[in-house]
């Protein structure tokens, strides 16, 4: 792992470690720090919060009475929690950041889980050993962009998963026309990779070649961009203070988390930004 990389991956352990609280505090559902998508067929809250989740479940192998399943940015483990709740799978997690892996641990116990799925520390540029080629289906919630390294993070989703496996990729994408965007647009694609420690963020074209590289075919692309929420009153509101604190010497994780979130939300609304779920096979 070369000096760049690892001060990266430093970074965002840094961020989570120092963040997580606020995510649950200011987020969607609970444990789950992910975004709620009102989808068709979604009813009621907690319905959005999970919608994600149930892509995955979908797309579990029929007729594997134990299907593995492995989260690479797996925070506090509640997809994980979801999915086991619901399906016999059996579950790892990986996340950079070691109060994500003790809390979910505390929660995989909570929920009786613990003798199914496990959360442990890691980084999913350098997965551990024991589980290569274990998984069946291998997923990425919000978590593939903060990969430095595209290309390394599909050579080692690759070596987890089983032949004919698949992998989940639920991230934020570069629309085809953000990279030429103008300057003012540009700028706000600058404070979302800053504040939110952005490594990878690429079109759904350059994603399907770097993935093509480790023998990963792109079979699925869905997206949710218009059904997530949206300047909520309390995104206009973090919008306002960001905006009172620009002009500001501000720094430090929190700032840069709520800076790099409204720079998010601007782009989304703008179409510089897409939400979506790409679905791979191991060719």
């Amino acid at each position: 792992m070369t000096a760049t990389i690892a001060a990266h991956a430093e970074a965002v352990r840094r961020y989570y470690d120092q963040n997580t609280a606020a995510f649950d505090r200011l987020g969607q559902g609970g444990a789950s720090i992910h975004r709620a998508v009102w989808a068709p067929g979604v009813t009621s809250r907690a319905e959005s919060f999970h919608h994600v989740d149930e892509l995955i479940l979908a797309a579990l192998p029929e007729g594997e009475p134990e299907p593995r399943v492995v989260d690479l940015g797996c925070g506090l483990g509640a997809s994980l929690m979801y999915l086991a709740l619901r399906a016999p799978i059996r579950g790892e997690g990986l996340t950079i950041s070691p109060r994500q892996a003790e809390g979910a641990t505390r929660l995989l116990a909570g929920a009786a889980l613990a003798d199914r799925v496990r959360c442990r520390e890691g980084n999913y540029l350098d997965v551990p050993a024991d589980l290569h080629a274990t998984a069946d289906v291998v997923f990425s919630i919000e978590a593939f962009l903060h990969s430095p390294d595209a290309a390394g993070y599909f050579r080692e989703a690759a070596r987890v998963l089983r032949p004919g496996g698949r992998l989940l990729v639920c991230d934020d994408f570069l629309t085809p026309r953000a990279p030429d965007a103008p300057p003012r647009e540009a700028r706000r694609l600058a404070e979302f990779r800053d504040g939110w420690r952005v490594g990878s963020l690429l079109t759904v074209e350059q994603v399907r070649a770097a993935a093509a590289g480790h023998g990963l075919e792109l079979v699925a692309d869905v997206d949710l961009t218009p059904h997530l929420e949206l300047r909520r009153p309390r995104d206009r509101f973090i919008a306002a203070l960001v905006a009172a604190g620009r002009p500001l010497p501000l720094s430090g994780e929190y700032w840069m988390m709520l800076s790099g979130g409204d720079a998010l939300q601007w782009c989304l609304l703008n179409g510089l930004l897409n939400y979506r779920v790409l679905t791979f096979e191991l060719c």
